[in-house]
């Protein structure tokens, strides 16, 4: 018959086989740790192998210290897999390797007697395998913890965490199995094997999972089951003592029937009560918050935003809700800012606990924005940091997003376009967000992916209505400028018109003797000539101003010197600036730079510009033309032409 301890050994022996199983469809990922589980496991069960042989064969000597030997190195094994997983110096792992190894390799030369050094005790009263068994937990065991200790020192994010305490759990088994391998070698085999599979168990999921579940709350919930299972059975047994009680107490079964009945019902009707009850209680305790139901949190939330068309009013309620209802440090509401050229650009509009103003730039392409446009489901920090899916976020990215100090990221989605983000920071508790938490986020997100679409709707319209109402005051002023523009021409028109037509009356009224006349037929013809000419200025004006409208007019550019282009403007008010002895002066122009333009369109300009600065200026004024060159920020190098006279300057309507 198989002894008890034979038994263990065996399921220990075949859950080792699993875990091996599993740790070996990791292999192809070439990563270190997973050759370190391989390693540790392969001892562990190298360890089991050699103690059921030595179980079946009776031979103690040598199967007895491979079976040590084993174990032992699984032990040390231990030490440098957590150095791996907590990601230190490769320094650090060749320092504890050639530590650890080195005991090994005494204890083993000292436990086979090597040369006789295993006659002499290096403790008196202690064996020398006891001891330095002793000295591998202890080196093993501490490199652990120490190293433990200082990663939770260190600000972790929630998940991070999470790993660590079942790390810690595993590093507390594995201790514990060792007090029975030194205390009783036969309570090792029933009760420390099972440890150290337990542990072994811990350490394979924690590294071969990249999402572990909640501690804490699978802890919490194993209570809560226990609680309310053992309170029900407690109902049940004071119920069936209570019936047996009525029963004993009289011989007449209706009575007993009809208790029976009323105790169905009213277990019927409590029981659920009662597993409410408690899981209320428990939610405060694991959560640290009150039971709120998330069917009722998206009920308020729909209402509270159901008149609210302003996106900034929409993040406030939104952020102070998830807040007080998840018990989080820190929120934030990010809306991606519209109109960037392939990039998306995550503005933060509303926040608690949070800091930062500057947006979060991302490439269309980037991992981060593509896994919500694929998925819509959230990104917790942790995968970012070692999720083999992020690793091509771009270096500038991801330190935003580290800097954010947040813990989960849920996307604001509608119509697979990323509409904003909300973003938490690690619960007060530093426990991890439970699937029920992340549900109703992505029901809140989605809430507010409808509301947040409304009120970009009104925004815009909103803004078009302030462009029309713009768009109808440019009307209005063009329409006025067109009115301007027609009394004006026409009242330019009329003047020589006026002229034509009154020389060529008096030509029209001439004798023939008149007409005989060359000296008089030349003067009127010459007035003829000249209001003409006005006429056709008046009317390029109009071609060239109908041209700038419609974007027709051509321009032929060349080297232009400006000095000489106020010069050709000014010639044609010379006499003007004689007989009203205006005096008009230039600066500058002197060190001017020759630019690139259209010469016959400036000289024109500058007749306009040069002539209403004569019309205004009174007699006896003077009119300056000034000349510098500028830099500016929209178009960088440039020359300023300022003409300024003493007249009674513009209207400051038309400033």
């Amino acid at each position: 018959m198989i002894e008890f301890h034979t038994a263990i050994s065996v399921i220990v022996l075949i859950g080792f086989v699993l875990l091996l199983i599993l740790a070996g469809l990791r292999v192809r990922s070439q990563q270190t740790i997973v050759l370190y589980l391989i390693l540790y496991l392969s001892l562990g069960l190298l360890s089991n192998l050699s103690q059921l042989l030595l179980a079946f064969t009776g031979e103690a000597s040598w199967v007895s210290v491979l079976a040590n030997f084993f174990f032992l190195a699984q032990v040390a094994t231990f030490g440098a897999l957590t150095l791996n997983f907590l990601e230190r110096e490769r320094n650090h792992l060749i320092s504890y390797w050639t530590s650890s190894g080195l005991i090994l390799v005494v204890w083993l030369a000292l436990t086979v007697n090597v040369g006789g050094l295993g006659r002499t005790n290096l403790v008196p009263g202690l064996s020398n395998s006891l001891v330095l068994a002793g000295l591998i937990w202890l080196v093993s065991i501490a490199t652990a913890v120490v190293s433990l200790a200082s990663e939770f020192k260190q600000k972790q994010s929630a998940k991070r965490l999470n790993r660590l305490r079942y790390w810690l759990t595993a590093t507390a088994l594995l201790s514990v199995s060792g007090l029975f391998f030194f205390v009783n070698p036969l309570l090792f085999l029933w009760t420390g094997w099972p440890l150290v599979l337990v542990a072994s168990i811990l350490i394979s999921y924690v590294i071969l999972t990249y999402h572990t579940r909640d501690l804490s709350l699978f802890v919490g919930r194993i209570l809560f089951h226990l609680t309310v299972g053992g309170s029900i059975a407690a109902i049940l047994y004071l119920s069936l003592t209570a019936t047996i009680v009525v029963s004993r107490s009289t011989t007449n079964t209706l009575i007993v029937l009809i208790w029976t009945i009323i105790l169905a019902l009213l277990l019927a009707i409590l029981t659920p009560f009662v597993r409410q009850f408690l899981h209320r209680i428990f939610t405060r305790i694991i959560y640290g918050k009150q039971y709120r139901d998330e069917k009722e949190v998206i009920k308020y939330y729909s209402q509270s935003v159901s008149g609210a068309l302003d996106i900034q009013r929409l993040a406030e309620i939104l952020i102070r809700l998830m807040v007080e209802t998840l018990d989080v440090k820190q929120g934030v509401v990010f809306v991606n800012k519209r109109g960037e050229p392939n990039k998306i650009s995550l503005r933060p509009v509303s926040s608690i606990g949070f800091n930062g103003t500057s947006p979060g730039q991302f490439s269309i392409d980037s991992p981060f924005i593509d896994h919500f446009r694929k998925d819509s489901d959230s990104i917790h920090q942790y995968d970012i940091d070692v999720l083999p899916e992020f690793k091509d976020i771009r270096l500038e990215e991801r330190q935003w997003l580290s800097d954010t100090g947040m813990e989960i990221y849920v996307p604001i989605m509608r119509h697979r376009e990323l509409v904003g983000m909300l973003a938490f920071g690690p619960k007060r508790k530093g426990i991890n967000y439970a699937a029920e938490e992340i549900y109703l986020m992505r029901a809140l997100a989605d809430q507010a992916a409808l509301a947040m679409d409304s009120a970009r709707l009104f925004d815009q319209l909103t803004t078009t209505n302030q462009e029309m109402g713009s768009l109808n005051e440019q009307l209005a002023g063009l329409d006025k400028n067109k009115a301007d523009f027609l009394s004006i021409a026409s009242h330019e028109l009329r003047t020589p018109l006026t002229h034509i037509h009154g020389y060529a009356r008096i030509l029209g009224d001439f004798s023939d003797e008149e007409l005989q006349n060359p000296l008089q037929v030349r003067n009127i013809v010459d007035g003829i000539i000249k209001g003409t000419e006005r006429m056709k200025q008046v009317l390029d004006i109009m071609f060239d101003v109908s041209e700038v409208h419609i974007g027709e007019m051509t321009l032929f550019s060349g080297p232009v010197n400006l000095e000489n282009v106020v010069d050709h403007a000014a010639r044609l008010y010379l006499t003007a600036l004689d007989d009203r002895r205006i005096a008009f002066g230039k600066n500058g122009f002197e060190d001017a730079p020759i630019i690139e333009a259209d010469g016959t369109r400036l000289v024109q300009a500058f007749e306009n510009l040069i002539g209403n600065a004569v019309k205004y200026t009174p007699d006896g004024g003077m009119i300056t033309v000034s000349c510098r060159a500028i830099v500016l920020d929209e178009i960088g190098s440039a020359v300023e032409v300022i003409i300024a006279d003493n007249g009674i300057g513009l209207d400051p309507e038309y400033h």
